[in-house]
């Protein structure tokens, strides 16, 4: 499908419905001596994956981790597939890592896509207030459940700017069985608004930065639980290519 995208200097997405396979969550690249991808997609895009490294000039051997936003399969299903090729950890939240260690098909959410999700190891288990050295790079961890009980975002400073990697607290849908919770959602979209950050990516918009991210939360904010999807008004976002 398409070619890697490149946001800021060793920060790609290399994954998602335009660049791997139409049901693949984004996939985030920091390339260098320390190769990590945050999320990493489906097994059905994990070979277009492998080209779009293979096009930044790296193989699934040189990942050395993980950081995954959550434990669903279009998300992070890839995982297994990763681990045959490389030594990659996983890190995901505590609240997460049972589900993927069990394949649980309900909370990786792998039954709406009628796939297995292959059960993988959770090598090491974030928390909340959690700090990442990775690639020259400060990753903070937040716990922001909602979507899921073990969604996580990431806060880093890349490019000279403030960058909260949000996955699908600013896109997931609601669905009880998969453990969505309107209240911890809430809490989570407050806790966010406390950040301070000045660009966003979600889990599934186009490979881009969104520009008025503060402005975003705050929408979603207002709207939970009665539009889930305020980010999708084009006219509000200012998209970077």
């Amino acid at each position: 499908m398409g070619k890697p995208v490149k946001l800021f200097d060793r920060f790609y997405v290399i994954s998602g419905d335009k660049l791997s396979h139409p049901w693949d969550a984004s996939a985030y690249f920091i390339a260098g001596e320390d190769p990590t991808l945050i999320d990493c997609g489906s097994t059905k895009g994990y070979p277009a994956l492998k080209e779009n490294l293979e096009e930044l000039g790296y193989r699934p051997g040189d990942i050395r981790r993980v950081l995954a936003t959550h434990s669903h399969w279009d998300h992070l299903s890839a995982m297994a597939l990763l681990k045959e090729e490389s030594d990659a950890k996983l890190y995901i939240h505590e609240a997460a890592a049972d589900a993927v260690e069990q394949g649980d098909p309900v909370r990786t959410a792998a039954f709406l896509y009628d796939e297995t999700f292959p059960a993988v190891k959770a090598d090491v288990k974030l928390e909340h207030g959690d700090r990442l050295e990775v690639g020259g790079y400060e990753i903070h961890v937040h716990h922001t459940p909602g979507h899921t009980p073990g969604c996580v975002s990431f806060w880093l400073e890349v490019g000279g700017m403030k960058l909260l990697i949000a996955g699908d607290t600013l896109w997931g849908g609601y669905h009880p069985r998969i453990g969505s919770s309107l209240e911890d959602w809430e809490r989570s979209l407050d806790h966010l608004l406390t950040l301070d950050f000045d660009v966003m990516t979600t889990g599934h918009i186009p490979p881009t930065l969104v520009f008025d991210a503060k402005t975003k939360v705050e929408e979603a904010r207002q709207q939970l639980g009665v539009y889930f999807n305020p980010w999708f008004k084009s006219f509000h976002l200012k998209f970077r290519y």
